[in-house]
């Protein structure tokens, strides 16, 4: 019974975080999201509308006049 160690191991120091929590993410959409979507919809209904009436001639005009308009939609706030 010589072999029995009596001395306990030492225990293994804390580490303090290396990173802080982030912030609490929202759980419901914020006004600017739900505006962005309205806004995003029109344009796209506005581009359907056009496309309808113009055809295919037309589709890259319309799908770069909306791009642009929903980017500096986007740009101003």
């Amino acid at each position: 019974m010589a072999d029995i160690d009596t001395t306990s191991p030492m225990p293994e120091p804390e580490m303090p975080p290396t990173s802080s929590p982030g912030p609490a993410l929202p759980t419901e959409p914020t006004r600017h999201q739900v505006l962005d979507v309205v806004v995003l919809m029109a344009l796209l209904a506005v581009c359907a509308g056009v496309y309808r009436a113009v055809g295919n001639a037309g589709f890259s005009v319309i799908i770069g006049a909306v791009a642009g308009l929903y980017g500096t939609w986007r740009i101003r706030r």
